[in-house]
């Protein structure tokens, strides 16, 4: 099919191309009803090395993961077990009910091929973007320039607080609208 890029954001690193035809196509949705859990099941989908329409399942291994590629930082990534090789970027994270979980977009990996760790961008984020995507607008964000680190019942205990939910703000960015 004949297609142009309809919106893309360089964050996320993700793309919706719209397809010339003008027919209907069948599609997934994407899960927007909350978010996988550490040890839920998924499938990954995709093309690797050419081959076509590949399936591999594993489990979700833990969340907000972040990377670093090619000297772009990624953040609240899906990190799963299910393989993920060249050739599945852009392709479906699917939970077993064949909901959209993520969109499979990067692999750790010294030799090129899959080595246990898989990442992909949350439905949850890719729905907050999708609206702009789709109308060919840019994408915006809000910055603050501050960085958090979420409670945990030692930071509790060594603060003196009487909650253990929340984040500490742990660094601001010099310049930013929080650097005063």
């Amino acid at each position: 099919y004949m297609a142009e890029l309809s919106g893309a954001d360089p964050a996320l690193d993700l793309a919706v191309l719209k397809i010339r035809d003008g027919g209907r196509f069948p599609y997934l949705e994407l899960e927007r009803s909350g978010e996988p859990k550490v040890g839920d099941f998924a499938l990954a989908v995709g093309y690797p090395f050419g081959f076509r329409q590949t399936f591999t399942s594993g489990i979700v291994s833990a969340l907000n993961a972040g990377i670093n590629i090619e000297g772009h930082r990624y953040e609240k990534l899906i990190q799963t077990d299910a393989a993920i090789n060249q050739g599945n970027s852009g392709g479906p994270l699917l939970d077993l009910n064949g909901r959209v979980i993520g969109i499979n977009t990067a692999i750790i990996s010294p030799s090129g091929a899959f080595a246990g760790l898989g990442f992909a961008i949350p439905a949850s984020e890719v729905g907050r973007v999708l609206p702009d995507l789709i109308a060919g607008r840019k994408v915006k964000r809000g910055w603050i320039g501050v960085s958090l680190a979420a409670l945990d019942p030692v930071m509790t205990a060594r603060l003196g607080l009487k909650t253990d939910s929340g984040a500490i703000v742990n660094a601001v960015a010099k310049g930013s609208p929080a650097y005063g």
